[in-house]
């Protein structure tokens, strides 16, 4: 399982702009050779002496790895580009799909796990100082937790990058998986808008996560200040006002997912089972006030933190079909839509409509894999 920590640089004035050169010259690679690429030149036999590049050559290779990877995605869209295409002159619909060439716009560098070294509290990485490769020594501040995760890990890519207006580096790591429990408890978790997550277990337990509406009037706060930064034509504060909102939410996610798996381990739950997400924006009502929040919402970063905290604590993932969780009656199969919050069966049962969808998907027996439906024991 690979993980990552970030660490801030503590940069002198030359080693900023030795590092900022850098990161500039290896977009500007990576572009290159993406669109030599896209223009009918193969880079498949690419080696450093092929490629002009301000470099060291160990970045330069890696710029080839990283373009390489860029051209067979653009590749496959435009493979299915043409499927479309095809399907679509077959219905006699006068409509043409195209693929987007990819262009790399944030400034990084990625460096290969050989070509770094973390010694206690400093970096070590090749840049090029007056047209020679030359290993860079950068300050950082290390946690004790990050010391030990990187002296008794193996290390993966490191990647450069500006954080807001800071410039850190992001280390990918790998880590061991704890080993599943074999007996416990099952939970179910609904994801929704009005309350962010809802938590069923086996045994019978509750729980309510985050508060939906504190979270919209957030999104719609920050919505009516970029209209008015964006009337005013101020656009750098307008992004500064995006990337404030975006730290928020992602933060608000992390808790969420925290308390999500810590709830499970008190509950010694050993799988959390949870909807699959495609098409959940069209299967949840809509309405013009409430429309901006819901196609804003990070379902899939708030299912993805509680993926990977849960395996972290050695509890399994199951994604199940979401088909009627909210809708269908536990007790007798009725399927009818609730009353607002309000789910009442004919057959007498009511109950909450998101606690209805959490136990409906703990008892659900569908695990969905990418494109396949199949029935799990």
């Amino acid at each position: 399982m690979q993980l990552s920590e970030t660490v801030k640089l503590y940069m002198t004035g030359e080693q900023k702009s030795l590092i900022v050169a850098t990161m500039t010259e290896y977009i500007n690679t990576v572009n290159s050779l993406v669109s030599d690429a896209a223009n009918g030149i193969s880079i498949s036999e690419y080696t450093t002496a092929d490629v002009k590049a301000n470099l060291p050559s160990a970045l330069t290779n890696q710029c080839i790895r990283d373009a390489k990877s860029i051209v067979k995605k653009y590749n496959k869209a435009c493979r299915d580009a043409d499927r479309k295409n095809d399907k679509l002159a077959k219905q006699g619909k006068n409509i043409t799909v195209t693929a987007t060439l990819p262009v790399l716009k944030k400034t990084c560098c990625y460096v290969n796990n050989q070509n770094f070294k973390i010694n206690g509290d400093y970096i070590e990485f090749p840049v090029m100082v007056n047209g020679k490769s030359k290993r860079l020594s950068v300050k950082t501040k290390m946690s004790d937790k990050q010391k030990s995760v990187f002296a008794n890990s193996k290390l993966g890519t490191m990647r450069i990058v500006y954080k807001g207006n800071k410039i850190v580096a992001q280390v990918v790591y790998e880590t061991i998986e704890p080993t599943y429990t074999a007996e416990g408890n099952v939970m179910g978790v609904d994801l929704g808008v009005k309350c962010p997550a809802v938590s069923y277990i086996s045994d019978g337990s509750v729980k309510f996560y985050g508060n939906g509406r504190k979270n919209k009037y957030m999104r719609r706060h920050y919505r009516c200040l970029r209209k008015k930064l964006q009337k005013a034509k101020h656009i750098d504060a307008v992004k500064r006002i995006n990337d404030k909102e975006q730290r928020i939410m992602k933060d608000i996610d992390h808790k969420l997912s925290h308390d999500v798996v810590e709830t499970a381990v008190a509950h010694n739950v050993k799988t959390i089972k949870l909807e699959r997400l495609a098409n959940i924006r069209s299967t949840t009502r809509t309405s013009r006030k409430n429309n901006h929040s819901l196609h804003n919402w990070s379902f899939y970063r708030l299912a993805q933190f509680i993926e990977y905290k849960a395996k972290m604590a050695g509890i399994a993932v199951e994604h199940v079909n979401p088909a009627y969780t909210s809708q269908t009656c536990p007790v007798c199969g009725h399927v009818h839509h609730a009353n607002d919050r309000n789910y009442t069966c004919k057959c007498g049962f009511h109950i909450h409509r998101d606690i209805l969808g959490a136990m409906n998907i703990c008892n659900s027996t569908e695990y969905v894999g990418d494109s396949n439906i199949r029935h799990t024991a």
